[in-house]
């Protein structure tokens, strides 16, 4: 598979092939802003651009943070809170850019999985009210939701189908996503013993009390509307994937 944990320590891969890693290696759906022939100016077109490379270095957080890799979280979080800004971008986004930078040192420095899931929900959060507050639209090309079977692949097939439909519900913002991914995870929780891997009696209670928290958090999440309650949703099913995956030894991709 695409490893995307080879961030050299003089180097960083670049934002667009970052992108095209993370679409592979997660399924990802890569929103679309107006194009730049649709940009009434350079300016706005620089900007685009410039927030592009912003939503590559968060999902590539988020990635590391989902297969359980806190290392990889390091380098990308530095780039979002030490990176010089656009001379021409608007002021109206300056409290956007340092909210962003603030959560980014949130991330840089967290010694826990769920820590940085939570700070990294809160960056999400922070995209889709910075859209919101400048009147951009964000389009996401869904994809259908994974059959439902009995086989443990199928279901963290659908359970990643809803985390990103929860994770564009934030960064859009999108009601409609935000939707799909909450009735997707309201659906009966996993059962430990359907897993591949190998694991003992107490592992496995913990990994049934991990799946049922998901799916109770996911239909909790049905209706919400607020950002900033979505937010604290998704960081908190983040860091339970994460812990889950960490436990079995693997995660998407792996």
């Amino acid at each position: 598979m695409t490893d995307i944990h080879g961030f050299g320590a003089n180097e960083m891969t670049t934002p667009r092939v970052l992108v095209l890693i993370l679409c592979f290696v997660l399924g990802q759906t890569v929103p679309h802003w107006l194009s730049a022939q649709e940009m009434v100016s350079e300016e706005e077109s620089e900007a685009a651009e410039h927030m592009h490379d912003h939503l590559t270095y968060i999902t590539t957080i988020k990635a590391f943070i989902i297969m359980g890799r806190l290392e990889g979280i390091r380098q990308p979080a530095n780039w979002l809170a030490t990176h010089e800004t656009l001379p021409s971008l608007p002021s109206n986004y300056e409290p956007f850019v340092e909210f962003m930078r603030s959560s980014a040192r949130q991330v840089e420095k967290s010694e826990d999985l769920e820590t940085a899931a939570a700070a990294v929900s809160l960056m999400a959060q922070n995209c889709g009210n910075c859209h919101r507050a400048s009147h951009v639209d964000v389009e996401f090309g869904y994809d259908t939701l994974p059959a439902q079977w009995s086989d443990s692949e199928t279901h963290m097939q659908r359970h990643q189908w809803a985390m990103d439909r929860l994770w564009e519900g934030l960064i859009g913002p999108s009601d409609a996503a935000w939707t799909r991914g909450t009735s997707a995870l309201s659906e009966e929780p996993l059962h430990a013993a359907d897993l591949s891997a190998s694991v003992t009696v107490r592992e496995t209670r913990e990994l049934e009390n991990i799946a049922r928290e998901v799916h109770e958090l996911g239909a909790a999440g049905v209706g919400l509307t607020s950002q900033n309650d979505r937010s604290q949703v998704y960081g908190r099913i983040l860091g339970l994937c994460a812990d889950c995956h960490t436990r079995v030894g693997r995660g998407p991709g792996q």
